[in-house]
């Protein structure tokens, strides 16, 4: 579900539907989203916000219904500048650099890789290593050794 392809380090945006416009864009164009992504992801993340804080890291999961998904991914990707984001559960509002966008073909798939990927971000090792890197072929190698049980 990891391809270099699909990471980004790097993304100068200014809100969160920025991100969308761009990280969709690239995510259909590369065959892994259809149309209507874009648009189901903002949808979404209206009524079920995905921000989450950990103590060494703040991030969001967007993601959008199995049927904009052309085949399983995810997509890192981490802003140049923290974007304004609501908590999931209590809509709070909070800021984070850092978004795994998961497209699953099968939704009843999620809470198990949502446990993985929460478990992984309370692992203080793992932050530590995911923080600090800034290469794509790097990262890959990071969350690829992190998550070797991911669904596929």
């Amino acid at each position: 579900m990891f391809y270099q392809k699909l990471i980004d380090l790097n993304i100068s945006v200014e809100t969160e539907e920025q991100l969308f416009d761009l990280v969709g864009s690239r995510a259909i164009k590369l065959d892994f989203a259809r149309i209507g992504y874009i648009s189901n992801l903002e949808k979404r993340e209206l009524s079920y916000p995905t921000g989450l804080k950990f103590p060494q890291v703040s991030l969001a999961l967007p993601h959008v219904d199995p049927q904009y998904v052309e085949k399983p991914f995810i997509y890192i990707g981490r802003t140049i500048k923290p974007l304004k984001l609501k908590q999931m559960g209590d809509n709070a509002d909070m800021d984070a650099n850092d978004f795994l966008f998961l497209g699953l073909k099968n939704g009843s798939k999620q809470p198990e890789l949502l446990a993985q990927i929460i478990s992984a971000f309370q692992d203080k090792d793992f932050v530590k290593l995911y923080m600090e890197t800034r290469n794509t072929k790097d990262m890959l190698q990071i969350v690829k050794n992190k998550f070797k049980e991911v669904i596929k």
